[in-house]
């Protein structure tokens, strides 16, 4: 199935694009994240500041069955002063 990923700021650079479009076998979210530490080497686990969306909602759990088309991006929480 076709997975649109957006990549913002340092998750950029685990991507081809900002935008990339991904062939994923199926599954659920939790199967997209392992899928995609091993395909490539995004370890969502090792970046505690990381919100991820799926279709423009942030995910809070990760046992949502993904479909063909979903879009998810990883975003980095930044604060500032």
């Amino acid at each position: 199935m076709k997975i649109t990923v957006t990549a913002v700021s340092k998750f950029q650079r685990y991507f081809p694009g900002r935008t990339t479009e991904v062939d994923f076998p199926g599954g659920t979210l939790e199967d997209f994240l392992d899928w995609v530490r091993d395909a490539y080497g995004l370890d969502v686990n090792s970046h505690r500041n990381i919100k991820i969306t799926h279709n423009s909602v942030l995910a809070k759990e990760y046992d949502q069955i993904l479909k063909d088309g979903d879009r998810l991006s990883f975003i980095p929480i930044v604060a500032g002063g």
